[in-house]
């Protein structure tokens, strides 16, 4: 690999590892709901000019994403986030590998092999170690641990809209999930929306920024670095989102690093390592899905452009 690509391939895994610190920073000063919907609401209108309308089908299906995952899988990982501790949860977040080949040993019965059995149990006895520590929060563990198995079935799901543009898949799905998230800010948290002229948006708003700009260049870096040099090449690098992500804690939030934290890190990033060839199939779907949308896009575009020339022509 080049330096820069070692280099940016890092980048990406420091954005995606101080994540829930950052998110942490503007959910104390913005309820989870709230911050999802103003979040979705930024994304969208930012988009929303460059998409294409989807069809009715389409529609259905931008309305299943946004139900799964950016209602119930981001609602329950924001409500961790604001829970639990920053280290915590990037620890937590890395069992999306052994979560996952879980699910398919469970729901596309796949058969299991003892590498994979070993995986999945050194992940959770590291779960285990870390919820003995005294500040932990059962409840704040089982809803990021849930929303792992509730994305791990959105990889699935997201298969059905492989066709469509990257613009109108992003902002439809987030536009759609917006009005949900708000009744449920309005609902179960009772938020009053005019709280917020009273928030101090230095911090929430950079917090959003960092959500909704260095997220989305992250992605798009992390994807053709992957087209260029190979998942098997970059995927190792997944591991390191723990090691930033305890680091963001312990900086901004002080968190502790005692022996309990490292202990778990160091056998969730085993079970990770362990699963790692399943990890990279997940990660190659990704990508093919995103070629597909681009590609999808490319012909969408070249048609509406054969449309105009014709129009001209006629006039």
């Amino acid at each position: 690999m080049k330096l820069s690509a070692i280099f940016l391939s890092l980048l990406v895994v420091f954005i995606w590892g101080i994540n829930p610190a950052i998110s942490k920073l503007g959910l104390e000063q913005i309820p989870p709901l709230t911050f999802l919907t103003i979040r979705y609401l930024i994304i969208s209108f930012l988009i929303l000019p460059f998409a294409d309308k989807p069809s009715k089908k389409e529609f259905w299906q931008l309305l299943i994403v946004a139900l799964t995952s950016n209602v119930i899988n981001n609602i329950m990982s924001y409500i961790a986030y604001d829970i639990l501790s920053p280290s915590a949860c990037s620890l937590l977040l890395q069992t999306e590998g052994p979560v996952s080949v879980l699910m398919a040993c469970i729901w596309a019965r796949e058969k299991i092999n003892f590498k994979q059995v070993m995986a999945i149990l050194l992940s959770f006895i590291g779960v285990a170690v870390i919820l003995g520590m005294p500040q932990m929060s059962l409840y704040g563990v089982t809803l990021i641990l849930l929303s792992r198995f509730v994305w791990g079935a959105c990889q699935i799901i997201f298969k059905d809209t492989k066709h469509m543009p990257t613009s109108t898949f992003l902002a439809y799905s987030y536009l759609l999930a917006a009005p949900f998230t708000a009744v449920g800010s309005v609902f179960f948290e009772e938020y009053d929306y005019r709280n917020l002229a009273n928030v101090n948006w230095e911090i929430a708003g950079w917090a959003l920024a960092f959500e909704v700009v260095l997220l989305s260049i992250a992605m798009v870096l992390w994807q053709k670095l992957i087209a260029v040099n190979g998942v098997s090449k970059i995927a190792p690098f997944c591991t390191l989102r723990i090691v930033f992500g305890i680091a963001a804690g312990v900086v901004i939030f002080n968190d502790p690093l005692n022996w309990q934290i490292l202990l778990g890190a160091l056998l969730v990033t085993l079970g990770v390592m362990l699963t790692m060839k399943e990890f990279n199939i997940i990660l190659k779907a990704r990508v093919n899905s995103v070629a597909v949308y681009r590609s999808a896009h490319r012909v969408l575009m070249e048609r509406r452009l054969k449309r105009i020339a014709l129009r001209k022509r006629h006039r």
